[in-house]
């Protein structure tokens, strides 16, 4: 892969960050980031966010990633350090070389302590336990357009985003609302389950002329940190001279989150979202797999009738037939079973978490050939047609392969 011409420009409200880019195998690509025009001096226009959202999906096509143009010194560093801890975790990610024209120390002067903010339980219990630091308080919320909120669902992000607007009101902080194409452009290569990491470096990298310190909300506790694109031995390698990435709350299980964080505070309580399929819209939908699992710590710690944002009753089938994909939600599930075992609660959703955790499949089980082989077809389409199929299938069938 290629990064070339990185420009800033200004339109009307919004400052743009893009580059030229070759991912695709035919043709060019533009990616871009955009932002407020009120966060012009936060723009460092150089190829250090386009470095960090590609590596990843460089090292799943085993290409080199080639950069025509500056990016930070230290961040160039880290990034060697990336590709040689994830091409050992024999994951399908392969060890490839880094190319740039120019290595640039930041001189970057920051003040600002931002955070990814979701309204999920892990940035929540990030945001809650650093409200009232004095030299680390949180004054920037990142938010961003095209990441975890599917595009097709604008009613949802609409949502999401208003609500998270009335939390940074309320806690008289500044919100940061960014857009970006690179999700849809690097989904066909790689799962967001390994690129969002880079991803999430990326956005905050645009702003680290304002920036000089990103908290990253750890999604589990340093035992049980699943090989992802998020990870207590990565986040902090994404750093430059003048942006340091921290990746906070590994010290804590997701269910002491909940008990220590989650279920003391109202905020919390009152806009908690975790959903990924958003049924119908809904803000959590009550039925998947992540909604279940939360509604059950909610639930063990007390709170599940004082969460405004779920439905205040499990059903014990529901849980029981829920699929749970692997490791790293099975490690969540457990600690609800282990929770709801220790206080003596719920008899009928401790057996029904039973019944799910019975049905993981086997991490050493390859994925279906049906599923790779549409993967590849999908990887294809995108790299040689531009996603023609894609669009055809789905209009066709009114699904997505």
């Amino acid at each position: 892969m290629q990064i070339l011409d990185v420009r800033r420009f200004r339109t009307a409200d919004q400052v743009v960050l893009s580059a030229r880019c070759k991912v695709r195998r035919i043709g060019l690509d533009d990616l871009i980031f955009r932002v407020p025009v009120s966060f012009e001096d936060f723009i460092v226009p150089d190829a250090s966010p386009f470095a960090a959202a590609l590596l990843l999906p460089c090292m799943k096509l085993g290409e080199d990633l080639v950069i025509r143009g500056a990016v930070s010194a230290r961040l160039y560093a880290g990034m060697q350090e990336i590709v040689r801890v994830v091409s050992g975790w024999n994951i399908g990610l392969r060890a490839i070389r880094v190319e740039a024209d120019q290595l640039v120390p930041d001189t970057g002067a920051g003040l600002a302590t931002g955070m990814f903010f979701s309204a999920g339980v892990d940035s929540f219990y990030t945001y809650l336990r650093h409200k009232n630091d004095l030299a680390d308080r949180v004054t920037h919320l990142l938010l961003v357009n095209g990441y975890d909120i599917d595009p097709k669902n604008p009613a949802l992000w609409d949502e999401t985003a208003g609500n998270i607007r009335q939390i940074a009101q309320a806690e008289q902080i500044t919100l940061v609302e960014i857009e970006s194409n690179v999700r849809s452009l690097i989904d066909p290569i790689l799962s967001w389950d390994y690129t969002h990491g880079g991803c999430l470096a990326a956005a905050a990298l645009c702003l680290r002329g304002g920036m000089r310190q990103m908290y990253i909300a750890s999604s589990a506790d340093a035992e049980h940190q699943a090989r992802r694109g998020s990870h207590l031995t990565l986040d902090h390698l994404w750093s430059t001279e003048a942006l340091t990435f921290i990746h906070d709350g590994s010290e804590a299980t997701r269910i002491s989150k909940v008990d220590g964080q989650i279920a003391r505070s109202p905020l919390a309580l009152r806009y908690l979202r975790v959903c990924y399929k958003n049924e119908k819209g809904t803000y959590n939908c009550g039925k998947c797999e992540k909604c279940l699992r939360t509604m059950v710590s909610l639930y063990a710690a007390g709170a599940l009738n004082r969460a405004e944002t779920f439905p205040s009753e499990i059903s014990p089938d529901l849980l029981a037939t829920m699929a749970i994909e692997g490791y790293a939600d099975e490690v969540f599930h457990r600690e609800n079973l282990a929770a709801l075992q220790e206080r003596g609660m719920a008899p009928d959703l401790q057996r029904a978490l039973q019944e799910a955790l019975a049905n993981v499949p086997d991490s050493s089980n390859p994925r279906p050939i049906t599923h790779q082989a549409l993967s590849r077809i999908s990887y294809l389409d995108h790299s040689y047609a531009r996603g023609t199929l894609r669009k055809i299938y789905t209009q066709v069938t009114g699904r997505s392969f």
